[in-house]
C-alpha cells in the first residue's frame, strides 16, 4: 500500500451496501451510496429484460468507491484483484458513460454475441437509463454524438408500445445465431429492409421522448450498510488508482498467496511465473475455485496438457464459461477434432460462428467450418478403413492360428511324421473329392446330442439350415469360443459364416457336416 493512500485514510470510516454482483462503498453519505445502487441494480433488470436473463450475473463484482469531497474526481473502471473498482465523489451524478462502461461489464457476461450494431445500440440506450425506487425511465437521449442510427434503431423498438415485447424476441432470437431476416419477419413482423427504412425517417425527425417502466420492486431503505475494515478500503483505493497485479514482483505474490487472498487473478499470475508444474497446476486449480466464473484457468491448465482429449477437456470448460470468445471455440474444435471427437468439434464450430463480433470474422469462421467437415469426413473414412484393416488382420491371425493347431494336431496322428511347416498347403481330413460349401447368416438354435451337436444357421430371408458338428475338435472356430455353442435357442443370436462337407442325413436331419465357423 502506498504512503500516500495510507494517509489519505487516517480518520476515516467506510462501509459498503452489496446487492448482486455490485458493491458500493462510501466514506461519505450513506442515503447516497444505497440510492446509487438501487440504480445499478436496475440497470442490471433492464439488461436481463433485453438479454432474457432472470438474474444477470458478472464475472467480477463491480465495486464503486463514493468518496468524500465533492472535488473527488471520478475513474473510469480498471480491473483491479477480484473486482472492477470506480471512484465516484460524493454528491455526483454518474455519468452515461459510466454507466454504459456497467451494462458492458453485464453484456460480456451474460449475452451470446448479438450482430456489433444492436450491441452499441443497446449500450448507448442503456446508458442513460435513470432509476428512482422501482421506476425507470428509458429512452432519455444521450449526448449529440451518441445519438446514432444504431441508438435509434432500439430506442424506436424498445420505446414503442407496440414492439416492446417483440423486441425481445428479436433479441433473444439473434443471440441464438438465428438468420436476421428471418428473426425480422418471426419476431416484428416485417422484413429487415421494411424495418430500417422506417428506423432511418425516425432517426432523421429527431423526435425522442422517454418512457417510464416498471423495474424490480426495490428502494434505498431494502439495503443496509456495513463497516469496512481499513487494509480492505487501502487495497480498494489503490487498486482504482491503477495498482496491476501483473505488474508485481513474485515475491509480492507468493507473499500475498501465502496470506491466504482471495484474488484469483493473484493466484493465476502466481502460477504463470512458477516453474515446476505440480505447483503451477495447483495455483491455476486454485484460481478458478476463487473465481468459479472465470475462464482464464482452465485455459493455462489447458496449456500444460500434452495430448488433444486432456487440451480439449479443459477449453470445454474455458470455452462455455467464455461463450463470446470465438477463438477459444476454435481452438476447442481443433483439438476435439485431433482427439477424434468429431460431434463436439462440429458443435464447437457452430459456437464459434455464433460468438464472432463482426459479419467479415462470422464469414471467415464459416469458411473454416466448411474446410473442417470437409476435413472431418476425411479423417472418419481413414478411421474406418483403418478399423477394417486391424479386424481383417486380427481374423486373419486368429485363422492362422486355428490352422497352426490343426497341423499340430495331424502331426500328432501321424505318428512321429514331421508336422507341416507354417504356410504350406494343409491336407485337410475330410473326403477332398466333395468340396467345402459356405453359408453365412444367424446362427439361431444348437441341438446337443452328447459329443455331437446340431447348429440351424439361417441366411437373411432364408429358411434355417440345419448342419452337424461331428467331432469339436475337428472344427476350426473364428470370433467366438465354447460359450458360443450354449444349448438350445441363443440368445441373443449372432452373425456367422460357416463352412461345411455336404453330407445330407435324414436320420440326423442334416443337410452337411461343419468345418469351420467364424463369427462376425
Amino acid at each position: 500500500m502506498s504512503l500516500l493512500i495510507a494517509l489519505s485514510l487516517r480518520g476515516e470510516e467506510w462501509e459498503e451496501c452489496r446487492s448482486g454482483p455490485f458493491e458500493v462503498w462510501t466514506n461519505a453519505n450513506e442515503k447516497e451510496a444505497r440510492q446509487l445502487l438501487v440504480r445499478l441494480e436496475q440497470v442490471r433488470h433492464m439488461v436481463g429484460v433485453y438479454l432474457g436473463k432472470n438474474d444477470p450475473v458478472s464475472l467480477w463484482t463491480i465495486r464503486v468507491l463514493l468518496r468524500k469531497g465533492k472535488n473527488t474526481p471520478g475513474t473510469d473502471f480498471v480491473l483491479g484483484r477480484d473486482a472492477w473498482v470506480s471512484t465516484l465523489p460524493e454528491g455526483g451524478v454518474p455519468s452515461a458513460a459510466w454507466i454504459k462502461q456497467v451494462a458492458g461489464m453485464l453484456f460480456e457476461s451474460n449475452a451470446r454475441r448479438l450482430p456489433a450494431y444492436w450491441e452499441k445500440g443497446l449500450l448507448i440506450f442503456l446508458s442513460t437509463l435513470d432509476a428512482k425506487g422501482p421506476r425507470i425511465t428509458l429512452g432519455a437521449p444521450p449526448v449529440m454524438t451518441e445519438r446514432t442510427l444504431d441508438w435509434a434503431r432500439v430506442h424506436y423498438l424498445a420505446t414503442n408500445v407496440e414492439y416492446t415485447t417483440r423486441f425481445r424476441v428479436l433479441m433473444n432470437n439473434l443471440q441464438q445465431g438465428a438468420d436476421e431476416d428471418v428473426s425480422y419477419r418471426n419476431a416484428i413482423g416485417r422484413t429487415k429492409a421494411e424495418l430500417e427504412k422506417t428506423i432511418a425517417a425516425y432517426h432523421a425527425a429527431g423526435q425522442f421522448t422517454s418512457v417510464e417502466v416498471s423495474g424490480r420492486a426495490m428502494s434505498e431503505r431494502d439495503f443496509y450498510t456495513r463497516p469496512i475494515e481499513a487494509p480492505r478500503a487501502a487495497a480498494a483505493l489503490e487498486d482504482a488508482s491503477g495498482f496491476a497485479v501483473e505488474k508485481q514482483s513474485l515475491d509480492w505474490l507468493k507473499k500475498t498467496v501465502t496470506e491466504g487472498t482471495n484474488s484469483a487473478r493473484v493466484y493465476l499470475e502466481y502460477g504463470k511465473r512458477l516453474t515446476e508444474a505440480k505447483a503451477k497446476q495447483e495455483a491455476f486449480v486454485e484460481a478458478a475455485k476463487k473465481n468459479p466464473r472465470w475462464a482464464q484457468p482452465y485455459v493455462e491448465l489447458a496449456g500444460m496438457e500434452k495430448t488433444p482429449e486432456r487440451i480439449a477437456f479443459y477449453l470445454k470448460t474455458a470455452a462455455g464459461l467464455d461463450i463470446r470468445n470465438s477463438k477459444l471455440w476454435q481452438r476447442l474444435a481443433e483439438m476435439q477434432l485431433d482427439a477424434k471427437q468429431y460431434p463436439e468439434a462440429s458443435r464447437s464450430w457452430f459456437s464459434a460462428e455464433l460468438a464472432a463480433a463482426t459479419v467479415e470474422e462470422r464469414e471467415a469462421i464459416r469458411k473454416a467450418r466448411r474446410d473442417f467437415e470437409a476435413e472431418r469426413a476425411r479423417r472418419e473414412d481413414d478411421e474406418k478403413r483403418r478399423i477394417a484393416d486391424e479386424r481383417q488382420r486380427e481374423l486373419d491371425r486368429l485363422r492362422e492360428e486355428a490352422l497352426n493347431k490343426v497341423r499340430e494336431a495331424e502331426a500328432r496322428a501321424n505318428k512321429g511324421q514331421s508336422p507341416v511347416a507354417s504356410g504350406a498347403k494343409v491336407e485337410q481330413w475330410w473326403d477332398e473329392k466333395t468340396p467345402s460349401q459356405k453359408i453365412s447368416g444367424q446362427l439361431q438354435k444348437v441341438d446337443c446330442m452328447g459329443k455331437m451337436a446340431r447348429v440351424w444357421i439361417a441366411a437373411p430371408n432364408a429358411k434355417a439350415v440345419p448342419l452337424m458338428i461331428r467331432d469339436s475338435s475337428k472344427v476350426v472356430i473364428l470370433g467366438g469360443g465354447e460359450a458360443a455353442f450354449g444349448c438350445g435357442v441363443q440368445n441373443p443370436v449372432r452373425n456367422a459364416t460357416v463352412e461345411y462337407k455336404p453330407n445330407p442325413d435324414a436320420k440326423q436331419n442334416s443337410q452337411g457336416d461343419v468345418t469351420l465357423i467364424e463369427f462376425r
